[in-house]
Parts: C-alpha cells; structure tokens; sequence
C-alpha cells in the first residue's frame, strides 16, 4: 500500500470551474460526484491548488464574519457579527466575498394597495423561496467533502480516501401553502381564521463536520466501437460525527381583533449533537454519536473530443445523530433528547459532459452539469478559450438562484496561475454577492 497523493483543500468547485459559472469538469478530482472518474485521465480538468482566500474573512478585522472578533473587541462583535455573512462565507472559502449577505433586522409582514410583501426592517424584499443543497430538516449519509483528504491505491484500480469534513449539507427558505397563496393573490385572508396564523415563512439550515473514510474502485473496460472508452466506478463511504447542528426559524403574522395586522411572531429550534466527551467542555446536552454510510455508482464514456458522465451518489446510505432539541418560542425554551435519521435511500443523480475543439486561432471547450434527485436542482454551462498558455473563461448557472462567473488562466509547464469572479444568490434576503477566488499550481 503506497501514499497516492496528498490532495488540495476540499472545496466544493476549482477556481477553473469558478471562472466558468461553476461548471463541473470531469476528472478524478470529481471521483467523489461519480466514482468513475478516479481512472480518467486528467487532460479535461487540471486544477493547481486552490488558495481558500475566504479564510481572511475570520480574521477579527472583518467583525460581521469573524468570531474571532468577539475575542479582540467584544463590543465590535456585538454589533457587527452578523450570523447569515458568517454562514455566507463559511460556505463559499474559495472565494473571498466581496459583499456577502446581512441578515434582516426583522420580518416584516407589509400589506399595501400594490399586495402583500414580506420585507426587513429597512423594507427591502425578502426571498420567499430559496434552497441549495439536501432538504436541512434531516440528516443526510451524503456529507460535504473531506478537507486535505490521504489518498491510498491499495490495489489495481482500487483506492482508499481518509480526511476531515466540514460544512453544509443544505438550506433552505420556503412559505407555508397558506403563505404562498397569500403572497400570490396579494391578500391575507387565506392567513386569517385560526390562530395561531397557518401562514408561516421558515427558514434552516443543517451544518456537520467528522472524519470520513472512503473505498472506492474504477476501471475501463474494453473500448466500445463507435463510442469510445467507457469507465465504470463505485465508492462505499462511512463518516464518524464530529458535531452537526440543524437549525431552524419561523415567523408568522399576528392580526388584531379586526383583522389587521399587529406584527410577527418567531419560533426557532435547532438540534445539537457532538461526542460526548466535549461534554464537559461545552455544557450544552448535546452529547450523543453520529455515525453514517454510503454507496455510490458512476459511468463515464470518453469519446476522444468528447465525455459524458453520470454518477448517483447515496444510492442506498444512512445516518444516524442524537443529541438534544432546543425549541424558543415567544421567550419560552424547551429541551428534549432527540435523535436524528436519514432516509435509507436519497440518491443524488449527477450528469455532466464536455466538448473541446480547435478552431483557426486557439481553442474552445464547452461544459456542462446538472445535479437532481435528493437535493436542489443545479445546472451550469461554462466555456473556456484557449490561446496558447492563456485562457478566459465564462459561464452561468442556476443554483439556489442566478450565479455568473468569469476568469483567466495562465499556465507554463511548471507553473499555473487562475483567477476568477464568482457571484451566486444571497440566501434569505436576495440579491447578488460577488466574490474573488485564486488557485496557484507548481
């Protein structure tokens, strides 16, 4: 058993793929979305290392994402930390963001002669539809990716992947049906009648973190004529809990005797669970195990000019957290042991393919993805030209709302320099944050 190779950070996309509206490229750095990638060959998707520049935005001197700033300047973090940019950011370290998103003072019910809207203390619209990611009511057996993951070849076409995972397994913002029908018909009527309001707007999120152990095996298998080299994978992973907390808000409007609107009531509630010997270090009720694993399956054909691949990750998987529920409403808190479960089978089905070919003056590639099933639907598009050791990238995508990207590379035989634009949608309270990403490769 030999050490393949110590891989870069994981992070959700490459700069490359960044700069090309987050389109996924095929290559065994994405054996994890489709095992049949591990024995591709990796002309299609050569990435250097990505610098995680987000981590600058928990140094203490940016106060609304640092917690670190609670610890320099107390009075700084207390009116400045703001927990959806930290959240923002913690889910995007690629990329250091320029603006990310500022949570709303308040939720403000407002009925006008133009409708009905759901707006901040400042009056800006709120999104009322908004997910990325798995639904964050449950837990999920397919985690986020392992950070600087060890990477073993214990036998032909046979690997195994050990490391730390940190992140979000999803978020979501969503109305009630009552909710909806409100906002469409612009009256609040369908909200009336029973107290308390049917009409609810929640939003959550899940977060977890653990070590993660993977078996995998991918192969060729002989060349199809007419279609090409066609790959088969498949990949077991099993994860130990090193924390996960899933939390959620809700507010709902009040109405006076005469049917009016007299403000907003909130509920929140989160789950908690981590091991139980950081017990006696947090304090919390928290303690219990977590614990999880997985099957996935993937296909991939490489057709010379061209691939097509598609994966189904959490074919059959479970997961399992117990720890504690923490329920306040209007003041009151209530705490209860709770367990956490998965379904046995949420698969996430994966396709993506791309095409290069050479024109008069340089090259073209063009990419594309889509990602379904058990989450929320994604899909990107990305081109990337090529003139020599240049390259400029662009492309779009819809994940969790509009996202665009744009960027530039240069490249020598022993050295690599990307750069990139990124943006994607604000959650909750909407609108655009931008970003800038760097990878460096030698």
């Amino acid at each position: 058993m030999g050490l393949a190779g110590l891989l870069s950070l994981g992070l959700a996309q490459g700069v490359r793929s960044l700069g090309m509206g987050g389109v996924t490229l095929p290559g065994p750095d994405q054996a994890g979305a489709n095992p049949a990638y591990a024995a591709f060959p990796k002309g299609w998707g050569k990435e250097g290392f990505q610098v995680p520049v987000g981590l600058l935005r928990f140094l203490p001197s940016f106060a609304e994402t640092s917690p670190l700033t609670y610890f320099t300047d107390p009075n700084a973090f207390r009116q400045g930390f703001d927990l959806l940019s930290f959240y923002d950011q913690a889910t995007h370290l690629g990329s250091f963001l320029l603006n990310p998103a500022r949570s709303p003072d308040e939720v403000v019910f407002r009925v006008s002669a133009g409708g009905l809207q759901i707006t901040d203390g400042q009056g800006n619209s709120l999104l009322p539809s908004f997910q990325v990611g798995a639904d964050p009511g449950k837990p999920q057996a397919l985690i986020p990716a392992p950070w600087l993951p060890l990477s073993f070849q214990v036998g032909p076409g046979t690997y195994l992947t050990l490391g730390p995972f940190v992140g979000s397994q999803g978020v979501r913002v969503s109305p009630s049906r009552e909710l909806a029908q409100a906002l469409a018909g612009g009256s609040l009527d369908p909200c009336k009648g029973t107290t308390p309001s049917p009409c609810t707007l929640e939003a959550g999120g899940s977060f977890a973190a653990g070590l993660s152990v993977a078996l995998g095996f991918s192969t060729p298998l002989p060349e199809v004529p007419g279609l090409g080299q066609v790959y088969l994978g498949v990949r077991g992973e099993g994860f130990y809990g090193l924390g996960y907390v899933e939390a959620s808000a809700e507010a709902r409007p009040t109405f006076d005797p005469d049917g009016n609107v007299s403000g907003a009531s909130y509920k929140t509630r989160y789950f908690l669970s981590y091991p139980q010997y950081l017990e006696s270090s947090l304090g919390l009720g928290g303690s219990g195990t977590g614990y999880g694993l997985r099957g996935d399956l993937g296909v991939a054909v490489d057709g010379g000019h061209w691939v097509l691949g598609l994966g189904v990750q959490n074919l059959l998987g479970y997961s399992q957290w117990s720890g504690v529920e923490v329920t306040v409403e209007d003041g009151r808190e209530t705490r209860t042991p709770a367990t956490r479960q998965s379904n046995f089978a949420a698969p996430v089905l994966f396709l993506n393919g791309a095409y290069r070919t050479p024109l008069e003056v340089g090259s073209l590639l063009l990419a594309a993805d889509a990602r379904f099933g058990a989450t929320a639907p994604a899909f990107h598009l990305g081109l990337e030209y090529g003139l020599g050791p240049l390259a400029l990238r662009t492309g779009i995508g819809l994940e969790g709302g509009f996202r665009f990207g744009l960027g530039a590379g240069f490249q020598l035989d022993a050295f690599t320099l990307d750069l990139a634009l990124t943006s994607h949608q604000a959650p909750l309270v909407g609108g655009t944050v931008y970003g800038i990403a760097l990878a460096l490769g030698f």
